[in-house]
This record gives structure tokens, C-alpha cells and sequence, in this order.
């Protein structure tokens, strides 16, 4: 108990710190105005390919992306994630639900630094089929939160399922792989498709999931470990 009372303080003094040192020297508006720049010259010269990719307008392209959109939006994981505690794979919804939340905030923190336009609108064609991308589209672009759940969320579920079936079977795992790079691919596409985000936005994504991605397979058995254990823990918290 020692140990964690000692990272949980190291902890809390990490982010008050950074907070008092980041708002007396003004760090955010100083990352803006070097980085804002250069990512608005890259959405403005990406129209062009945007234009391109939305030359191969169709219905079915509409529904399909704009299905794909609402699948790996917040809404979906708050109606998703509960059936997971319901079917008995604790660890997973705990591990999904903490890696939604941690998406979220880093990427919505990214926005607010860069404050990168999204694609302007017209020449762009803007696709809005729900309330929810109505609201996103009045947010900044960079990075595309889509894409970096989508990198995230899908590579953590793989990771799982590999990790639970215990599988040494190559081709399910280079099947599994596939479908997992698909869906992130769709994603990227998809949002380009839309107009919701210029080609940058989608690297950034990628980027950014990527990184968190690594960094949460690095430590989600110790943060596990210490939710399910000790006083942390109602009676009810199962370890599956």
C-alpha cells in the first residue's frame, strides 16, 4: 500500500505541476502559435485531394461511411462498453472504458492546443448525418479523434482476443491484423470522404493512436491490477 500511496502522490504532484508550469509560461498558446500555422497550410493544401476523393460520390458510399462514423463514435462505446460488464469480460470493458477515456482527453486536449481548422465548406462537400457529427464538425480538426479511437480501440480489442483465446494460429492472427487495418483504413477514408477532416488530420490520428496505443499495452495489466486490488475495489469488482 506504501508503494501505491507513493505513485498516486508522485502522481498528483506530476500533474500540478505541470499545470502551475504550463500556465505560468504560457505553454499552450506558445505550442499554437508555432504549430497552427504549418497544420492550416497543410488542411488549405490538402482541399485539392479532398475535392478528388469526393469526385466518387454514391449513395451507398454515403451510408457506409456515415455507418462507419457513428460505429466508432462515442455514443456507440457508451451503449457498447455496458454489454461487456454484462457478458462477464470485466478486464476488457474496465480496460476499453479507461482507453476510451484516455483517447478522448488527449485528443480533445491536441485540438484545443493546435486549434487547426477543419476543411473549409464549400468547396468541400460536408456529409452531416447525425447530431453528434453536426457537433463535431464545430470543433478543430486536428487530429482526427475517429481515427485515433479507432487505432486504439480495435488494436487493444485484438490484442485481447489474441491474448485470451491464446491462439498460436499465424494465419488467425495475420486475419485478425487485417481486420483491424481495415477498419482503421475505412475510418481515415471515410472521415476525408465526408469533409469532416483534410489528410493531415487523419496522419495525426494515426500518430496519436499509435503512441497511446504502445504506451497502454505497456502498462494495462499494472493499471488492472491496481483497480481490482485492495481497497480500490468494491466486493462486486470481478477479475476477469
Amino acid at each position: 500500500m506504501e508503494s501505491i500511496s507513493l505513485w498516486q502522490g508522485l502522481a498528483l504532484c506530476g500533474i500540478v505541476s505541470w499545470i502551475v508550469i504550463s500556465s505560468s509560461l504560457n505553454v499552450t498558446r506558445k505550442l499554437r502559435t508555432l504549430v497552427q500555422p504549418w497544420v492550416s497550410h497543410h488542411v488549405i493544401t490538402g482541399t485539392p485531394m479532398i475535392l478528388q476523393i469526393q469526385k466518387y460520390q454514391h449513395g451507398f458510399l454515403d451510408a457506409l461511411f456515415s455507418g462507419l462514423s457513428c460505429v466508432v463514435s462515442v455514443p456507440f462505446y457508451t451503449a457498447f462498453l455496458p454489454l461487456l460488464f454484462w457478458s462477464g469480460h470485466g478486464k476488457l470493458a474496465r480496460q476499453m472504458t479507461l482507453l476510451m477515456s484516455l483517447c478522448d482527453y488527449s485528443g480533445n486536449c491536441i485540438k484545443d492546443v493546435v486549434s487547426a481548422p477543419r476543411p473549409r465548406c464549400p468547396p468541400v462537400r460536408r456529409i452531416i448525418a447525425t447530431k453528434d457529427e453536426q457537433e463535431n464538425a464545430l470543433e478543430y480538426g486536428l487530429p482526427s479523434s475517429h481515427t485515433l479511437n479507432t487505432v486504439c480501440l480495435s488494436g487493444y480489442l485484438l490484442h485481447y482476443v489474441l491474448s485470451y483465446t491464446q491462439s498460436e494460429d499465424a494465419s488467425l492472427k495475420f486475419a485478425g491484423f487485417a481486420v483491424a487495418c481495415l477498419i482503421v483504413c475505412l475510418t481515415g477514408l471515410g472521415r476525408i470522404y465526408l469533409g469532416m477532416h483534410s489528410v493531415i488530420d487523419i496522419i495525426a490520428g494515426l500518430a496519436v493512436g499509435f503512441v497511446i496505443l504502445a504506451f497502454w499495452l505497456s502498462v494495462h495489466n499494472h493499471v488492472d491490477s491496481f483497480i481490482v486490488s485492495g481497497q480500490n475495489a468494491p466486493k462486486s469488482v470481478s477479475k476477469t
